[in-house]
Parts: structure tokens; sequence; C-alpha cells
């Protein structure tokens, strides 16, 4: 292990990079006072941490998060403890992925400079990395994945300094940091275990050896799996066997999985908004929004992978350069080839996936600190701060829209009696994060539903979307079908149902709106169905939520 590891110099620039990367992020978070800007999938996360920590006996495992509720739980009982966001994991989450996004910039860091062997390099690596716009959104959000990012990104680390000479030690620590990754989130280990494994083989020896590396990994990271498994014992919803966490299929059969050609563009979006902007795209409409901010950050990107493949070729008789560009080239195909997929424009399916983004461009600051001298480092430190900037500034429209939606519920509330009204939406809008939050909302409720008014759950949706995400084999007259006959039952048991913005919406942008789960056919059809079937008529309009359509059968 280098003596800089643990020399002076080195602590003090990790505590100086902790202390402030935690410092800036922290208040960013109170900045933007919106936790859920990027995506609201953390909110549905917290409601489970919330479940946790009213009883964290009874809450039963998640085995595709099998460990990251009851840690993060644990995380927030201990600022609830401190007094910081009592009773609001919502907004607690945003502040451990602070702590989490500090300490990756840390491993950045530490990699990059054994790597290279510069300081100057290191500092101007992490801070790229920080200005990354999902790294950077995804650190003061409540999203999930930043705990389990922070891991998995340790693991791969510690295999690009260490599988150059993999000792038996070294590789079953690799294996269990990585194996705690996806311990927290399952699909983390697809993109990287075949990067690891094939990185783990690099090393000259005979091929009886390599192979024994392979089973050495494997089995240090089942193993790990297993002591997880035993240790939670006959706790709810622990899986059975260590096989049910190796694989638990999460999302396998659902609208979001297949490949399909619309899900090129959203993958080219995702690649580049990780680096610039960092919108969640769900809807290709906005897409000419975007176009200017997309283009440059394909050039740049484009012409960072011609810069690192250009060193690896002249490098290619060194085992670093080569378990290097193993780890994370292979991780970046086989990640991109699952997004494709799955979800590639999610920002948590492409922040693993992209880390080679940060490696390229410090091997290339430092091939060209050697050539032309110290100032590039500094220089690329000042372009760090420039995209930090322009991201920062992406964020802006979104700054305080958590406290608006306070007040907006209030409003529907007011318009909307929840105990007597069924609202249509589409499922992705923030209308149904923030809802279902405030108002304690169970997606299962509709089998159960009485005759109104029902004040349990105080919120209840029908959404577009969950037709074509638990029914993906479905036709579009199914599914059309099947939420007409919902709308009707609601209907005849009392309630009013009330229609969000995306009643008003044109086939064409409904269908663009759809296009995440489900193609153009489906959509439309779905569109058509429920416009001849139902009539909306304006309701009230919220500045914050939007227009609200109050809904009749046809006929």
């Amino acid at each position: 292990m280098p003596a800089w590891w643990y020399d002076r110099p080195a602590l003090v620039d990790l505590a100086i990079l902790f202390l402030a990367s935690l410092a800036g992020l922290v208040w960013l978070v109170g900045w933007l006072d919106n936790p859920q800007a990027l995506t609201s999938n953390g909110v549905f996360k917290a409601m489970t941490v919330r479940d946790w920590l009213a009883d964290y006996v009874k809450t039963p495992l998640d085995p595709s998060n099998f460990h990251y509720y009851p840690f993060v739980a644990f995380l927030c009982h201990l600022l609830d403890l401190t007094g910081v966001q009592t009773g609001d994991p919502r907004r607690q989450i945003a502040l451990i992925n602070c702590l989490f996004g500090a300490l990756s910039l840390c491993i950045v860091y530490l990699m990059v400079r054994a790597v290279t062997g510069r300081r100057d390099v290191a500092w101007a690596a992490a801070a790229f990395h920080l200005g990354g716009a999902f790294f950077l959104n995804l650190s003061i959000s409540n999203e999930d994945i930043i705990p389990s990012y922070t891991f998995l990104l340790g693991s791969m680390a510690l295999a690009a300094v260490w599988f150059v000479n993999p000792t038996p030690t070294r590789i079953a620590i690799v294996a269990v940091v990585f194996a705690l990754s996806w311990l927290f989130e399952w699909r983390l280990m697809f993109p990287t275990l075949p990067a690891l494994l094939v990185a783990v083989t690099l090393a000259p020896a005979p091929i009886w050896k390599r192979c024994l590396r392979v089973v050495v990994f494997l089995a240090a990271m089942v193993g790990t799996a297993e002591i997880a498994m035993q240790l939670w014992g006959p706790h709810n919803g622990n899986v059975g066997t260590v096989r049910d966490l190796l694989w638990t299929g999460k999302a396998v059969e659902s609208g979001w999985a297949g490949f399909a050609s619309r899900k090129l563009v959203f993958l080219w979006v995702g690649i580049t908004e990780y680096l610039l902007g960092g919108k969640n795209l769900g809807d290709l409409a906005y897409l000419s929004a975007l176009r200017t901010e997309i283009l440059v950050a394909t050039v740049f990107i484009a012409l960072v992978a011609i810069g690192w493949l250009t060193l690896l070729r002249r490098d290619v008789g060194s085992l670093n350069a080569r378990v290097l560009a193993a780890v994370f080239g292979v991780n970046f195909l086989a990640g991109e080839f699952f997004n494709a997929y799955s979800q590639p424009q999610d920002p948590q399916m492409q922040i693993n996936v992209m880390i080679w983004l940060t490696v390229a461009w410090a091997a290339i600051v430092a091939a060209a600190t050697r050539r032309y001298g110290p100032a590039v480092p500094r220089i690329a430190i000042v372009l760090a701060a420039a995209l930090v900037s322009y991201n920062i500034y992406r964020m802006a429209p979104a700054r305080g829209a958590d406290g608006q939606w306070r007040a907006a519920l209030s409003n529907v509330e007011r318009h909307a009696d929840p105990a007597r009204t069924v609202f249509l939406v589409h499922g992705f809008e923030p209308f149904v994060s923030e809802t279902f939050y405030e108002w304690r909302g169970d997606w299962n409720y509709f089998p159960k539903l009485g005759p109104a008014p029902s004040p349990k759950p105080k919120i209840k949706l029908l959404a577009f979307v969950n037709g074509p995400i638990h029914q993906p084999g479905a036709s579009g007259e199914e599914l059309a079908a099947e939420l007409s006959r919902q709308i009707g039952h609601a209907m005849d048991l009392g309630y009013e149902v009330v229609a969000d913005y995306v009643w008003e919406l044109s086939e064409a942008n409904f269908t663009s709106y759809l296009a995440t789960v489900a193609d153009s056919s489906k959509a439309s059809t779905i569109y058509r169905t429920l416009h001849v079937k139902f009539i909306g008529t304006p309701f009230f309009v919220d500045p914050v939520a939007g227009a609200f359509f109050r809904l009749r059968r046809a006929d």
C-alpha cells in the first residue's frame, strides 16, 4: 500500500475534501428545498423507511434492497435523536446521501492518486466527479442509490488498484465490499460483476490460478450474502436461501423491461444528462428543449472516450491500464446494455455505469500534466467548478417546490374531499409522490375500496402507467378496458373521479408522456378509449399542481 495513503498530507487532503464537500452538499439541500426534484422515487422509499422507524421488528425486509431500509432507518433514527428534520425521513435521506456523496469523492481521490501518483490530478478528478449532474443531484436528493453506489465505487476502486497483484485476501475484500453494494441495491450486481471477474483474471498466472481467483471472488461474495441472510434470522421478509438474494427478479416482468427502439433515444439522453443538466427525461416531447445541452455533452463525452482509448492503446502492455479498462470499461458496456433493457434515462441507472468518465478524464489530465506541466490540473479544476456551477444553475427552477407543494395539497383538499374522491393521474407526476407521502397512500387499496366516503387511504389514485407497468403483456384494448372499469366502479361507489392535467394533453403528448413504459400504439388506444367513454369538465386549477377535471360517463 502506498505510504501516502496514511501520511499526514493525504489525511489532511481527505479531511478537507470530505468536510468541504459534505458542507457544500448539505447547503445545497437547504438551498434547493426540494429533495425529490430529480426523481420522486425516493419519496416512496422514505415511506418504507418510515415504516421501519415505526416498527423495526415487524416491517418486512425487501430482498432487492436487503440492507437499505434497515440501515437508512437506523441513520434516520440517529438524526431524530439529534433533532435534525425529526420525523421526516423524506428530508433526512437527502442529508444521509450528502454523507455518502462526500465519501464517494474521497474514494475517487484515493483511487486516482493511487493510479496516477499525483495529488493535483486526484483533486481535479474529485472535483470533476462532484460536478457530474446526476451525481450532484442524487447526492442531495432522497433517491436511494447513493449509499449502495458508494460501496460499489469502493469495490471498483480497490479492484483497479489491487487486481494488478490480486492476492486471495485482496480479492476477498473487494468481493465483500461489492456484495455490500448490491445487498443495498440488487441490480448493481449485473453490470459490475462481469467487469470485476474480467479484471481479476488479467494478472499473469496459469489458467488454473486465474480460475481460482474467480472462485475466491464468488465464494467471498456469496458468503457475504449468506452471512447477511443468516444474521437476520426469522425476521419478516427474510429470504429462504441465498439464491433468493442472488436473483430477486426485480422489475423483470414489468413494463420497464424489454428492448425497444425508442429506448435508444432515452439511452442517449441518460448518458449525456449524466454530465450536463441532470434531467430525468420521461417525455420525448421535451427533447428539443435539451438539444444544445445534449449535443455539447455528446461531443465532450466522445472526446474523452477517444482520448482515453488512445491512451489505453498506447499503454496496452501495461497491466495497470488493462485492469483499469476492464473494471470501468466492461462495467460501462454491460451497464448500458442492461439499461437499454430497463430504464436508460433514469439517473440511478446511469450513475453506476458512467463512472468511467471520471476515470478517463483523470487519465487524460494526468497525461497532459506530464507533457505540459502542473497548470493542467488547475485548469481542470476550473472546468470542474464551471461544471458544478452550470448544474446547480439547472437545478434552480425546482427550488422551493417542497414548501409550495405543502400549500398545494391543502388547496387540493379544499376543492376535492379526499374521502369522496378518486384521482386519475399519469403516475409519475409530483402530485402522486407528494400526496402519497403526506396522505399515506396505498397502491393496493382498490380491491378493498368501500362506498364513499372512505377516509383511508386518504389519497386514492388510479394511474395510467399502472397497467402498462404491471401487465406488460396486455394489449392497449385490455388495459383501457380495465382502467375504464375501475373508473366506473369508483363512480358506482359514490366517488367523484377527478383527473389532473394529464387529461387535457393531446393524444400525441399523452403518447410521448407514456413512452418510458408503453409503445405509441398501446398508449394511443388507452387515450382514445378513455376520452370516448368519459368526459372531463374543468374543476379547479392549482398554481403548483395544475388543472383538475371532474369526469363523468359519456353516455
